[in-house]
């Protein structure tokens, strides 16, 4: 039986854990959440229920920027033959990649090598690219380990950034179910990345562009994007800031047109 540690966070993370946990070929020896400062405040005890639950008893560490935390982690990487990324928002420093000999894999909501770094799925509605998910493996770039499993998400443009967000998710999870076995078993071709194409965000991009002014939109199809792009899952919204200094909260509703004969 293979060792696994998970580096989880959302409902994503939640429904893979609960899935190796079910998985007979695997141990779970450690589970990794994001730091105090980029979690809900409700996800650590979600996370205790479900581990409750599955009657699993193992170590959950949070991410902080503390020597003892990176020698808890580096000790149970150590350990592992495995790991599953599962939108982690944080980025595994090389000291923590190289000290260990296991094989980490990211589940990530963008057609790899569009859309790196962060918020790909609202990058690639402003830059009108294609969306998908990616199952790569980690490696010392951001984002741009070997790519074991892509699909591609067709869409009506009228999606906007949440309502994509979780199509992805549950894209994402599909993808890890299907391969799963084979993965473990070391049975999957891994597919060289390509620069070509790539797009890279980082996450204080996107923030930048939350509150719309009217001088600085050209176009209507533009206008469109950033509403399509700005709108999350979690119910945050663009902004719109008018000539008095008043800002305005924006909600976008776009339906298809039947033309009648």
């Amino acid at each position: 039986m293979k060792t696994i540690m998970l580096f989880i966070n959302g409902s994503l993370g939640l429904r893979v854990l609960e899935f190796v946990a079910q998985r007979s070929e695997v141990r779970i020896i450690g589970v990794v959440i994001n730091s105090h400062s980029k979690r809900s405040p409700a996800y650590a005890q979600k996370l205790d229920t479900l581990l409750s639950d599955l009657q699993l008893d193992v170590p959950v560490i949070s991410y902080e920027e503390d020597e003892d935390v990176f020698l808890g982690i580096m000790s149970l990487l150590r350990e592992a033959n495995l790991g599953i990324s599962a939108l982690f928002g944080h980025i595994l420093p090389q000291s923590l990649l190289e000290g260990c000999s296991c094989e980490i894999i990211n589940l990530h909501p963008s057609l790899l090598p569009i859309g790196r770094g962060a918020d790909p799925i609202p990058w690639a509605i402003i830059e009108k690219q294609k969306q998908g998910v990616t199952i790569h493996k980690v490696d010392l770039g951001l984002d741009t380990g070997a790519i074991f499993s892509q699909r591609e998400l067709l869409l009506e443009d009228n999606l906007d950034a949440g309502k994509i967000y979780e199509l992805a998710i549950d894209l994402l999870f599909s993808e890890l179910k299907s391969i799963f076995s084979a993965w473990i078993a070391g049975e999957i071709k891994q597919n060289k990345q390509f620069d070509a194409g790539s797009t890279l965000h980082k996450s204080y991009e996107l923030e930048s562009l939350r509150v719309i002014q009217a001088q600085e939109v050209d176009t209507f199809e533009n206008f469109l994007l950033r509403l399509r792009a700005l709108t999350f899952s979690d119910g945050r919204k663009p902004l719109f800031l008018d000539d008095s200094g008043k800002v305005w909260e924006l909600s976008l509703s776009v339906l298809p047109h039947e033309v009648k004969s």
